[in-house]
């Protein structure tokens, strides 16, 4: 008889994991237990076949478990008589939260059969699906350690929770009709308020609907109640994403490829951004792009079971504010017509994920629901160290023992309410984990909120450049996956908006070998401050100016020449406002991102290019010849330089090249790159797991952090 002690951890509490292994084990008709602990679970199992146990355990999971580690010791047999579920030890909180998953095919299966007794029901779950982060109050998850436990399970879904054969064991936000939330749209309860909702929707109403980590404000796309939409929220141009009622749909609206279908139908079910078929010009506005997502949560899969249209569906809060969680606040916005609410509280709210796909990988804008917070067990151990991030797509890291964990998307801290919101984050996740920060990391830049909340903490305070940070968090990825960076030398892009540096400019289009920046877009000045983000004429007056074009604004000139608010960039998020103005594509910045996707529609292809030369590290393109040039073969020869830019610097320092920095969102210039160095045989790596743009700033503190200390 053989005996074996297995101890696991990762996300492996809440997700099935110890009914699969007492299923497994009682197939093989061995002996032994299974427990969630401080670190994970432990198993014990003991039989003539507990080796294969062992084989078998770490390629069957359950669909939402991850494992991280697992250490297996031989040991003697203890005698025991028949494999049973423990109860939880208590102690140290270092297992992993699980993200929010939508709804499984189980859990579908049941919800439209009428012969089971949650049809109709909009808050079913199981183990394999529902809401965990957006429920729990405390580690460990438990039931009482969520925004369940007020909701008193009946006898049926007692017995189902204690039956470790059923997919509703341990499922800690198990309820049915008769004892679980309910839904309600005025006095009209559960599935009567969707039927209302539907109707509503069908006449034009705009509906804030309550969903798993938020409230959203819903209306019937393509219709004038978008336009309404956008003025009651002042959202300008941005988009929307679309919600479709299935995959069929969304490939009649978008093209689609498999490995965006994968996305879309994948158990985090993303926002996914997809190249239009039809113009959707209400919701997304002049570019060729829509964000396109699946329903994820029961309410919105039986609300879309009753109509016929697609949705607009997004956040519910004022420009730059937190989503909304909280019935009052949502009411007293006064933005929708009517509110489908539930009385379940969200104990902290959390955004969709935004991603789109580039050479059949997921290429993530936003890490919210689905994917957040993200975790992993490290190799070696940290002090308790707190990484606050960088001012907009704020996220937070927070490093203890072996332990490394990324927080889901908080947003631009851009006012109070979303400074608030930020602090929030960082005491709720350093009391679940009892972590009290010995270390904070933080940017560079003296005015980020961000970095103003660090020094005021009274600890030791350690400032990283910010494109060092966008660096190391796509290093932290390589290095967590496939260990590929942990002894190479790399080059690495970092090209963004904006990002303090070392000399007091603004930086933006950086080359890095390790720490050493070894090369950039060459500095031209901008006159206007912050201003200059939005009216996109500055950036472009300031590159004319460089190589001595005069743009006629007496004003500006008078400003360049004294040198009044003005700031020196070598920024290409800077350089796609300024290529977007000589092209006539647009003088204005309605959103962050706008210039490079309207840059992105108007690509046609080929090979044409603008010269640039690169001499003692900094990179000049010949914009004297793009300013006079054509409009309409700007965008294209824009895009095919930067590429070509990339491939060259690859050439020279003939090391891996790892993509980093909010431009590199631009799918097309990505893609051009990529080609590029496909052809030259070049190897790279851009980040799947982690936000490609500020969203990994708090990550790659933190793993500068690591390697430094």
């Amino acid at each position: 008889m053989q005996a074996f002690k297995i101890l696991v951890s990762g996300r492996v509490q809440g997700v099935g994991f110890r009914p699969f292994v007492y299923n497994l084990a009682r197939s093989l008709e061995l002996s032994g237990y299974v427990r969630n602990d401080a670190q994970g679970v432990e198993i014990v199992v003991e039989g003539e076949k507990a080796q294969e146990f062992v084989e078998r355990f770490g390629d069957e999971l359950p669909p939402l478990a991850k494992i991280e580690r697992v250490e297996v010791t031989k040991i003697s047999p203890q005698g025991l008589r028949r494999f049973e579920i423990k109860k939880s030890q208590n102690g140290l909180k270092r297992t992993f939260i699980s993200p929010d998953m939508s709804i499984c095919k189980e859990c579908l299966a049941d919800i439209f059969d009428s012969n089971n007794r949650r049809y109709r029901y909009p808050f079913i779950n199981c183990t394999h699906c529902g809401p965990r982060y957006t429920i729990i109050t405390d580690l460990p998850y438990d039931r009482k350690n969520t925004t369940m436990a007020p909701f008193v399970m009946c006898m049926e879904c007692q017995k189902e929770y204690e039956d470790p054969t059923s997919r509703f064991f341990h499922a800690q936000p198990i309820s049915c009709p008769n004892c679980g939330p309910r839904l309600y749209l005025d006095s009209l309860k559960n599935y009567e308020a969707i039927q209302e909702a539907a109707r509503l929707l069908q006449e034009g109403k705009i509906l804030a609907i309550k969903g798993v980590g938020g409230y959203h404000l819903v209306c019937k796309a393509k219709s004038l109640a978008v336009e309404e939409l956008r003025r009651r929220k002042r959202r300008g141009k941005k988009p929307f994403a679309v919600m479709f009622k299935d995959i069929e749909a969304i490939k009649e609206a978008c093209e689609v490829s498999e490995a965006e279908e994968r996305l879309i139908t994948s158990n985090e079910n993303p926002i996914v951004i997809l190249k239009k078929k039809e113009p959707f010009e209400l919701e997304a506005p002049d570019i060729d792009r829509l964000g396109v997502f699946l329903p994820y949560s029961p309410i919105y899969v039986l609300l879309f079971d009753l109509i016929d249209f697609a949705l607009v569906v997004t956040s519910a809060n004022i420009s730059d504010e937190p989503i909304v969680k909280d019935e009052e606040k949502i009411r007293t916005l006064g933005i929708a017509d009517e509110v489908l609410c539930y009385d379940r509280k969200i104990e902290r709210s959390c955004d969709d994920s935004v991603a789109v796909c580039v050479e059949d990988k997921p290429l993530l804008y936003r890490l919210g629901r689905g994917f957040a917070p993200r975790s992993f067990k490290l190799t070696s151990s940290l002090p308790p160290v707190l990484a606050v991030g960088a001012q907009q797509k704020s996220t937070i890291a927070l490093g203890f023992e072996d332990t490394l964990i990324l927080s889901p998307h908080i947003g631009d801290i851009a006012n109070i309410e979303s400074f608030e919101y930020f602090t929030k984050v960082v005491e709720d996740f350093c009391r679940m984990y009892e972590i009290a920060p010995r270390v904070v990391v933080h940017d560079l830049h003296p005015l980020y909120e961000t970095t103003k909340y660090a020094k005021s903490l009274g600890i030791q305070t350690i400032g990283v450049q910010h494109h060092l940070a966008h660096v190391y968090a796509v290093k932290a990825e390589m290095e967590l996956i496939d260990h590929r960076l942990k002894e190479e030398r790399f080059l690495a892009l970092a090209w963004d908006g904006t990002g303090f540096g070392t000399d007091g400019a603004i930086w933006g289009g950086e080359f890095f070998v390790e720490d050493k920046r070894v090369a950039h877009f060459d500095y031209f000045d901008i006159v206007g401050g912050e201003r200059a983000i939005k009216d996109i004429r500055l950036s472009a007056w300031g590159l004319a100016k460089k190589y001595g074009i005069q743009m006629g604004d007496r004003l500006f000139d008078l400003g360049y020449e004294k040198k009044i608010n003005t700031f020196t960039t070598s920024s290409v998020g800077r350089l796609f406002d300024a290529v977007a103005y000589f092209a006539g594509l647009a003088s204005f910045q309605e959103y962050e991102g706008y210039t490079g996707l309207l840059i992105e529609k108007a690509y046609r292809g080929g090979e044409d290019r603008y010269d640039f030369d690169i001499k003692n590290g900094k990179i000049s393109i010949d914009f004297g010849s793009l300013i006079q040039d054509d409009k309409t073969l700007i965008p294209t020869r824009f895009l095919n330089t930067l590429a070509d830019i990339v491939v060259t610097l690859a050439k020279e320092y003939g090391l891996p090249l790892l993509f980093s920095g909010g431009v590199f969102q631009n799918k097309t210039l990505l893609k051009l790159s990529l080609h590029r160095l496909q052809k030259e045989g070049i190897s790279y790596f851009v980040p799947s797991l982690f936000p490609i743009n500020d969203g990994a700033i708090s990550l790659g503190q933190l793993w500068w952090f690591k390697s430094h200390f």
